[in-house]
């Protein structure tokens, strides 16, 4: 029974959640975490079996990738401008990623956090398996990076276009970028919905960030630590 269930009962979650985002866009609200909590405590409570969940909703699972795809079109849309300014996308990408690493390797210690957690969190800012990947070279913990990277997602999708306006930033390409480079997929997802240059600004940002990181943070780490 949870088989034919699991699927419907998924959509009806995200889609509630999200109209109750829509009424109140509070960050506790996010679709993403409301549905999530929903779906642990309906697990906890219920007794379901995961494994039946998890083979119910794999129709889901293989719409992921096809889903990311999508991500292209917005770049090819906007791909002249994104010629026009790669040089300095490149740079502030670069930039995000040192000031990434930096923090967590050099304040998060100083604020009392042992070596492995400061390297759990300098990966947060990129996509989650890329993320967790990073966090594994730099012998942090995966589960806490993933963690991590959930929260800056919902937490630069909630405030970060209203920080914009609060610090006078107008200029979409620059918010794309920044919000692309801060707050991965999560960010990039909800400024798309509101502007679409922007949006491809994030989605390059993203990627750019996410190589970089790749490549710059194990290395820095094996030369620094």
């Amino acid at each position: 029974m949870l088989f034919y269930l699991a699927l419907p009962c998924t959509l009806v979650i995200f889609f509630a959640s999200k109209a109750l985002y829509a009424i109140k866009p509070w960050a506790i609200f996010h679709p993403f975490v409301l549905s999530v909590l929903s779906l642990l405590l309906l697990h906890y409570f219920l007794k379901l079996d995961y494994s039946q969940y998890e083979e119910g909703t794999s129709l889901l699972v293989a719409l992921l990738e096809p889903a990311v795809v999508v991500l292209a079109l917005p770049l090819y849309l906007q791909l002249h401008l994104i010629k026009e300014k790669f040089n300095i996308i490149l740079s502030a990408c670069l930039l995000a990623v040192l000031i990434a690493f930096s923090c967590a390797l050099f304040l998060m210690p100083l604020l009392g956090a042992d070596l492995v957690t400061a390297a759990s969190l300098a990966g947060q800012h990129v996509t989650t398996p890329i993320a967790m990947e990073i966090s594994r070279s730099l012998n942090g913990i995966p589960s806490l990076t993933a963690a991590m990277v959930v929260c800056v997602g919902i937490f630069g999708g909630s405030v970060g276009l209203a920080f914009y306006k609060l610090c006078g930033i107008k200029d979409n390409q620059a918010q794309g970028v920044a919000m692309g480079c801060a707050a991965h997929a999560l960010g990039t997802a909800k400024i798309m919905e509101t502007d679409k240059v922007a949006g491809a600004f994030a989605s390059i940002s993203l990627i750019i960030c996410a190589i970089l990181s790749a490549i710059l943070m194990p290395l820095l780490y094996a030369v620094l630590f």
